[in-house]
């Protein structure tokens, strides 16, 4: 029998693959649009001259008269779905996407039965179409989805018969550097892509670890830097999980072992 947050996160699949024929032919669409006047009002300095503000008023105008539908059709009912299946629990640094499911599938990993495991690859095979064929974030909703990749691919990444990463080709890519000179450059060659960047302790830190009440074995620190505005300690079951550090460019997600008494709180909007 699957349990009661496993059908959860199902019901939840159900009601996007419900929904995906109108986000395709429609909404989608409509992110390209708006996708197309963002690029065009980002190459406009609206502080330097005149004409430029216009323009710049004017695609603006255009970009929320075009928003206000995908927020009212996509983006709220989405996020109200998430909370009313108890999946997220609407907090804007979407730990508890991870928090409130990653207890439930470790459980269920232990504990499936063998009847569970044709219904366990229908819904696999349904999310992995859905992402496949939307591939969009829908102009706001990308934090989100990220989310519901990580906890899923716990999940169905379990299910597998071969070593194939299933969530490849929508997931977000890890790049490998040095130094955060290199995120920055990076960043600034890949900036509308879905990238993370992993980045040694050690050029984090500048070598003041010691002084972090983290208490951890080196060798399970990884850090990764992605886009965001937000600060929030996730709440990981076995004092284990992520440190999400985000500024107004970039977000910096620390993954060790930790007490989380040691933590508290989230930064400024």
């Amino acid at each position: 029998m699957i349990p009661q947050k496993i059908q959860a996160l199902f019901d939840f699949i159900d009601y996007l693959d419900s929904n995906k024929k109108e986000y395709i032919e429609k909404y989608i669409p409509l992110c390209d649009e708006i996708e197309n006047l963002l690029a065009q009002k980002n190459k406009l300095d609206p502080y330097e001259n005149y004409r430029d503000k216009q323009q710049f008023d004017n695609l603006q105008n255009q970009i929320s008269e075009k928003s206000a539908p995908l927020t009212l059709n996509v983006f709220t009912p989405i996020s109200n779905k998430l909370i009313e299946l108890g999946i997220w629990s609407g907090d804007k640094a979407y730990a508890s996407i991870w928090n409130n499911n990653y207890p439930a599938i470790s459980d269920f990993k232990e504990n499936f039965a063998s009847e569970d495991i044709a219904l366990v690859m229908v819904y696999k095979k349904k999310y992995l179409d859905f992402r496949t064929e939307t591939n969009s974030d829908f102009l706001g909703l990308r934090f989100i989805f990220n989310g519901l990749d990580e906890i899923l691919k716990q999940l169905f990444s379990f299910f597998k018969d071969t070593n194939e990463n299933e969530f490849h080709y929508f997931e977000a890519k890890t790049i490998e550097v040095n130094s955060l000179e290199e995120v920055a450059m990076g960043l600034k060659d890949g900036l509308e892509k879905n990238l993370k960047f992993s980045v040694p302790t050690d050029k984090v830190f500048y070598g003041r670890q010691e002084k972090s009440h983290v208490q951890s074995n080196p060798a399970s620190i990884k850090n990764e830097i992605i886009m965001g505005d937000k600060i929030h300690i996730g709440d990981i079951p076995n004092n284990s999980g992520q440190i999400t550090i985000k500024t107004k460019k970039l977000n910096l997600t620390t993954v060790t072992n930790y007490r989380k008494s040691h933590f508290t709180g989230r930064s400024g909007e």
